[in-house]
């Protein structure tokens, strides 16, 4: 049987506006938790109404959004992140998904599919490029894997020194990596799945340190055992004290298989031993 989707009756189309008074793409209405609903340079958001705050999700323009707005949207902020970055990363580049194929550069709200390379479990940033250089110093760069939910994953690249005001940081230089994955929760038993990555940059201007014996101690400590927390009440928030930097949030959709979490282990854990 074939669904057909749900087109907001032509009544009611005055009384649906777009965040800001954004262009719909069309009055189909759609639904955030699925991937790719909307063309390119739109993205799937809540409308308000003309009669109350209430309103349906439809495909509107992504072009003139703030980095305020695609992380409230997603409902990162304040939920997860108390304050949203100070500015969009423009471009995220990820490790290649094969030796044959490297990803074009990310922006705000991709998606990429990797369904097509099941030996790709985990995207790792390599670099990001931002729009304002970042002073020389110090940049950590946090990549936090479904933050809404659990199981939930931590990658930080700490202590990346930048020794000249630059747009791009080149990630994979780090000497310093830490992963942490949330394994007493199971996966979804599902062929695939559409993980959403929040990437945040922060910045400091000496070196940091992280105290603990286990990834979960140095990023999460004792008290701390969700994403809700780990800009709060975390060792980790107290290192990378204040509003980031920079940030985004992108999705990619992997391949699930029976010894997923056990391949993601390992991925990580060649990562931080290089």
């Amino acid at each position: 049987m074939t669904i057909k989707p749900k087109i907001l009756p032509e009544t009611s189309w005055a009384q649906k506006l777009c965040p800001g008074n954004g262009t719909p793409f069309d009055y189909q209405v759609c639904n955030p938790e699925v991937r790719s609903e909307c063309p390119s340079g739109f993205t799937c958001r809540k409308t308000t109404s003309a009669t109350n705050s209430t309103g349906e999700y439809l495909c509107c323009e992504s072009g003139r959004m703030t980095v305020a707005d695609w992380f409230t949207d997603k409902h990162l902020t304040p939920k997860i992140l108390p304050q949203p970055p100070t500015q969009l990363i423009q471009t995220v580049q990820l490790s290649p998904a094969s030796s044959i194929l490297n990803f074009p550069p990310i922006h705000v709200g991709d998606e990429i599919v990797t369904i097509s390379f099941p030996t790709y479990i985990t995207g790792i940033v390599q670099s990001v490029t931002m729009a304002t250089p970042v002073n020389p110093g110090y940049v950590h760069v946090v990549t936090v894997v479904d933050p809404s939910y659990k199981p939930f994953a931590v990658l930080l690249s700490y202590n990346i020194i930048v020794g000249q005001p630059a747009q791009t940081v080149n990630v994979s230089s780090s000497q310093r990596f830490v992963a942490y994955l949330d394994s007493a929760t199971l996966m979804p038993k599902l062929e695939s799945y559409r993980y959403e990555y929040m990437v945040l940059v922060y910045y400091t201007p000496s070196p940091i340190s992280l105290e603990g014996a286990t990834p979960q101690d140095m990023l999460l400590g004792s008290s701390c055992s969700d994403a809700t927390c780990l800009f709060s009440n975390s060792p980790i928030s107290s290192k990378l004290a204040g509003q980031p930097v920079a940030g985004t949030v992108f999705y990619v959709s992997f391949e699930i298989s029976s010894d997923f979490l056990l391949r993601w282990m390992h991925i990580v854990s060649v990562f931080a031993r290089q």
